[in-house]
């Protein structure tokens, strides 16, 4: 990958300088123009966004032209723009392009550049107009793209069984706007009792959720009218409510309220009397207009909005689809909604496929990313996601950090549940292995129903899309696993996963990694630098504790922080939550034996933000697997005065400690983990089995059993005795299953701060002491392996190998065909 390609993935994502004590972190709104001056852009065309300013009916302009003083045509413009974002929709030539934007009225911006390379990847949509006019005159719209489109031959299928078991248990729901009083309960604080009044909203949307859909699908399955007075019924009723009252306390349930009543308007449109028409889509407008005002000039210059991203965007899309032509501004609404998906989707994945904010609300944004590109494709012929690059690049995610069978990678909220991979991993698998064709989707759906049950009928994620778009499928599908290498990195996510056999995770070692310059925001934790260790796909070494509730005093005392994972604490202090308390990925290297990832988290311990500076300037991780189970963790740490430095690392189901011989020994299910633990000076060791703040379980809903949240994980912590400015650490862990050997050991240290040790077939020697220079050495015994982190050369007999750049991570790997010199580039734009 080139290095121009590379910077262009930084600038696209942070808009910022070199992340570490340069950094300028990412914010929650734009600060700055994307592209960034100079760019080199990987998509063709490039959207360009700027901040936005605060105001009621805002507007901007943009021009765009090849030519700098934008005298010369083409010379694209676009006035009384709503939001700071701007899609060409049309490819650009190859070449320099200059741009200005401004408030309507204003002076135009300094002019910035970005450079179009031919090998861009083009991904030029139809203009809105263009997709509007596409959309046919009459209903239904949302289900099906066009009235009369033939689906009752469908009824028979096992996904169409499941949906009309569904609306068969639907005709029996009577709706009913919850409002729990939880207030005489006793022993809620009042955080609680809060929390339990809005679980109740939730719930009713949920209840509109699983009534009104099924029953329009089922209608359309088999024009059975009682689904269709059902769905009538219930969709009236919901226009009944007060838009202001309590169904708005949550936008999830004012979300589905609104699209219920759309829904119902397009799929029954040639059955509703004309007062049922206007009443259902008054009533659906009035939530839909109140979504748009509050979006508009925002969420196009924001980060994240996570539950925009999650549900409310689709249901916004196809509210405003079904009211369009009925509604004076559904027009204005859909194409709001067409450009805000087109201008930032992936919100948090960026090209190579990575995913931000976890696996587990992952689950939240799948139909979104499906469902309204397919709306597009149907009538306009544009193919979203098989032009732009991440959708395939999922395949890869989805393999490494979500392996199918075993634990997801651990990052996230709400992470803690997925013990195993979730059927809605093998629903987003089948659907894009059909839609791009390709084998990896198909091997990820196979591997899964081989190690697990999975009954895609039952899963309603994509269901009526697979139901009513089977898809094309190459008949040659992969009879073994594809040729995959032992890792794989996200850089724009900032995640990571080293395996040692990722075909068969079954049998396989699995190290996850992140390093996120989205820090710890929305969904995601405080957990720069921060890494997981699977075994079998069971969880070995992993961050502990849950999430009880967004704002609940465990999340935020124990599962978000910093100390409940494999992390580093500084006077105690963790990471501020704050997307300016962001991660890199720095390095990465691998070969056949050896896998390596460094991630950078020296500006994770600050945020201008939350007015937090904990005094940590430098903290670079430097993770490396070694076949067949030995995982290396070398920890660079400075601080601007002496701090005292803290290593921890936990473990699900049982801890010991050796703290005389700095050992230590996690396992899980037949896996044991022996760690030894090496720093410059002396450690005190601190081993529990408790939360420093409870997981307390109160939330419940109807017919389903109260979580229950074990208090006894286990959690290991070594801190230096004496504070240091400048601080290091070193540890060896050796994997094994109790089948297995355990892995030969043997400690060669002369000094106590330079670490020699023999593990397996590795040898393994670093740099502790801080007045000398960092070193990594790693090497096989018979030689024909050799890594080293921060060395100019490598020698290999008389061979001396040097690379591009001094102090660079190398690999040399020795085999009968010759030598092979492999080296990691740092991942810092260079601008």
């Amino acid at each position: 990958m080139s290095g121009s390609f590379l910077k262009y993935l930084f600038l696209m994502l942070a808009g910022a300088g070199a992340y570490g004590q340069s950094a300028r972190p990412l914010t929650v709104f734009l600060k700055e123009p994307l592209p960034v001056d100079g760019a080199v852009a990987a998509l063709n065309p490039v959207v360009l966004r700027w901040p936005y300013q605060k105001g009621d009916g805002v507007t901007y302009e943009v021009r765009l032209s090849m030519d700098s003083l934008f005298s010369k045509t083409p010379v694209w413009t676009a006035d009384g723009l709503p939001g700071a974002i701007y899609n060409p929709c049309r490819l650009l030539e190859k070449g320099t392009w200059y741009w200005q934007y401004r408030v309507s009225g204003k002076s135009w911006s300094k002019r910035l550049k970005f450079l179009m390379p031919e090998n861009a990847a083009p991904v030029a949509a139809p203009a809105p107009h263009e997709f509007l006019s596409a959309i046919p005159p009459g209903h239904p719209r949302i289900l099906v793209d066009r009235p009369g489109q033939e689906v009752r031959s469908l009824a028979k299928q096992e996904e169409a069984q499941a949906i009309l078991e569904e609306a068969e248990h639907a005709l029996a729901v009577e709706l009913v706007v919850e409002s729990e009083n939880p207030e005489g309960k006793p022993g809620l604080t009042p955080q609680q009792a809060g929390r339990l009044r809005k679980d109740a909203v939730v719930r009713s949307g949920h209840r509109i959720r699983e009534t009104v859909i099924p029953l329009c699908q089922a209608y359309l399955l088999t024009g059975d009218k009682r689904y269709r007075d059902k769905a009538i019924a219930l969709a009236m009723q919901i226009s009944s409510w007060d838009p202001d009252g309590i169904t708005s306390q949550s936008d999830f349930t004012d979300g589905i309220s609104m699209y219920g009543m759309a829904l119902v308007f397009d799929t029954f449109y040639d059955d509703l009397s004309g007062e049922q028409k206007a009443q259902l889509s008054r009533s659906a407008g009035i939530r839909a207009a109140r979504f748009y005002d509050h979006w508009v000039n925002n969420i196009e210059s924001k980060v994240l909005s996570g539950h925009v991203w999650q549900l409310l965007l689709n249901e916004f899309f196809k509210t405003a689809l079904a009211l369009y032509g009925h509604e004076d501004e559904a027009a204005r609404w859909l194409s709001y909604a067409y450009g805000l998906f087109l201008g930032r989707t992936p919100v948090l994945g960026g090209i190579d496929g990575g995913w931000a904010e976890g696996a587990s609300y992952f689950r939240m944004n799948i139909d979104m990313l499906v469902e309204i590109p397919e709306k597009i494709k149907r009538y306009t012929g544009f193919d979203f996601i098989s032009s732009h690059p991440w959708y395939r690049n999922q395949a890869d995610w989805l393999i490494y950090q979500v392996p199918p069978g075993g634990s997801a990678d651990g990052f996230g909220d709400n992470t803690e549940e997925l013990l195993s991979t979730p059927p809605f991993f093998a629903a987003y698998a089948d659907v894009m292995g059909r839609l791009l064709n390709d084998s990896r989707f198909r091997w990820y759906l196979q591997k899964m129903r081989e190690l697990r049950e999975v009954d895609l009928a039952k899963e309603p994620v994509l269901r009526w899309h697979r139901l009513i778009y089977p898809g094309t499928l190459s008949e040659n599908l992969p009879e073994k696993p594809p040729a995959l290498p032992m890792a794989r990195i996200f850089r724009e996510a900032g995640i990571a996963s080293l395996h040692t056999n990722p075909s068969e995770p079954e049998h396989d070692i699995m190290v996850a990694f992140r390093a996120s310059p989205y820090g710890a925001y929305g969904h995601a934790h405080a957990d720069q630098n921060t890494f997981n260790v699977m075994v079998d796909g069971k969880r070995l070494f992993f961050r502990t504790g849950y999430k009880v509730a967004m704002n609940d005093p465990h999340r935020l005392g124990w599962s978000m922080h910093t100390k409940a994972h494999n992390g580093i604490l500084i006077n105690g202090e963790g990471q501020p939550y704050s997307i300016e308390a962001g991660g890199r990925i720095r390095h990465f290297l691998q070969g056949k034996t050896l896998a390596y990832v460094a991630g950078d988290a020296s500006g994770a311990y600050r945020s201008k933000e939350k007015g937090v500076d904990t005094g940590l300037r430098k903290f670079r991780r430097h993770i490396i697997l070694l076949k067949p189970g030995i995982l290396v963790v070398y920890d660079e740490l400075e601080a601007d005065k002496p701090a005292v430095w803290s290593w921890l690392i936990h473990s699900l189901e049982h801890m010991s400690a050796d703290t005389a011989g700095s050992a230590y020994t996690g396992r899980a299910g037949n896996a044991t983990g022996t760690g030894k633990l090496w720093a410059p000076g002396p450690l005190s060791w601190s081993l529990k089995n408790k939360f420093d703040v409870p997981a307390v379980s109160y939330r419940t809903s109807p017919g389903k059993v109260r979580k229950a949240y074990n208090d006894d994980q286990w959690h290991l912590t070594a801190t230096s005795a004496s504070p240091a400015r400048i601080m290091r650490f070193l540890s060896v862990i050796r994997i094994s299953r109790d089948a297995d050997e355990m892995i030969a050991f043997k400690d060669l240290s002369g000094s106590g701060d330079s670490p020699v040790v023999e593990a397996g077939a590795w040898k393994i020697s670093a740099t502790l002491s801080g007045e000398r220079a960092p070193s990594l050495r790693i090497s096989s015994v018979s030689g024909d392996v050799i890594f080293s982190v921060f060395d100019e050369e490598l020698k290999a007999g008389e061979r001396v190998f040097r690379g591009r750049a001094a102090q660079s991570p190398k690999l040399l790997e020795i085999t009968p065909e010759g030598h092979k010199l492999l080296e990691a580039e740092d991942f810092i734009p260079d601008f």
